[in-house]
């Protein structure tokens, strides 16, 4: 009787010991300390790979260390969780040739605030960084994350020009074509636009009355005063030479208008840009 009861208190025993060593965090494993100069700075490896494990700072030590590589042309910012008693702390991303440090404290109201510092332009093969996490006035044992984030980003949205262009006909039978009025739209203080957002192509659409043939459509950003024409011919669409090495912000001023051979009047109406952009979010902090 006894040894029976025993075995059916020790088996659900059993079970609720094995499900908790599998899920309980494993706190010893997981947290880095002893990082304390750029000799013993922990390797996060090439940074799409590292880990935010938990760092240790105990009382008595100021600084943190870790290095990582990133590679040719990529952009990343590395951030260290925050606690309102850190007052003063500091993050600097540095090698021989870049250094950033910050500690402006980003989204301090909200229950993850965090600070964090840019890498340089990355022109080798691969680079190494040290990462670099310094105390500030508070004296204990201080508990944060490291993370290595990447800080360009994509984005895409579609605008609308005000009015209609109008083309008063090819009546000298230029070659070239005669253009039309310039119609406009003003993105400058557009929220939906991230901050400094860069183009990377833009395609236009329209509606072209009465529909004619020998079209093309034409775009200007009023800062860079170049009428960039389509590639093709074509009274309902266009697609320009533009990219990012042009380095047109999205937010500003851009008008448009179109070229038509033909000799008949036209007007063109429901003008709207199709605009794909890059941006980096440190921007945006």
């Amino acid at each position: 009787m006894t040894n029976n009861i025993f075995k059916h208190l020790l088996l659900p025993a059993l079970l609720l010991a094995l499900v908790t060593s599998f899920f309980a965090p494993n706190s010893a494993e997981a947290a880095i300390t002893g990082n304390n100069s750029p000799n013993t700075a922990i390797s996060m490896g090439y940074w799409k790979n590292s880990r935010s494990d938990t760092t240790i700072l105990p009382e008595g030590e100021n600084e943190a260390y870790y290095q990582f590589t990133i590679n040719k042309g990529e952009r990343v910012y590395v951030r260290s969780s925050y606690d309102k008693q850190y007052t003063g702390m500091k993050i600097e991303v540095y090698n021989s040739k870049n250094s950033d440090e910050r500690s402006r404290v980003i989204n301090s109201d909200s229950i993850t605030p965090f600070i964090f510092a840019n890498t340089g332009d990355v022109t080798s093969t691969s680079e190494t960084y040290f990462v670099k996490v310094t105390r500030g006035t508070y004296t204990g044992n201080m508990y944060f994350t490291v993370s290595i984030q990447d800080r360009i980003k994509s984005g895409n949205g579609n605008f609308n020009f005000t009015g209609t262009a109008s083309n008063l006909g090819n009546s000298s039978l230029n070659l070239a074509g005669v253009d039309s009025s310039v119609i406009t739209m003003d993105l400058t203080n557009n929220s939906s636009i991230p901050k400094n957002a860069i183009v990377k192509s833009i395609t236009t659409t329209s509606t072209q009355t009465p529909n004619q043939g020998n079209v093309t459509h034409k775009l200007t950003a009023s800062e860079s005063n170049v009428w960039y024409q389509s590639l093709f011919s074509s009274a309902t669409s266009g697609s320009y030479r533009i990219s990012l090495e042009d380095q047109l912000k999205v937010a500003q001023k851009w008008s448009f208008k179109y070229k038509a051979k033909a000799t008949a009047r036209s007007t063109m109406s429901n003008v709207k840009a199709d605009i794909r952009y890059e941006y980096d979010v440190t921007d945006g902090f």
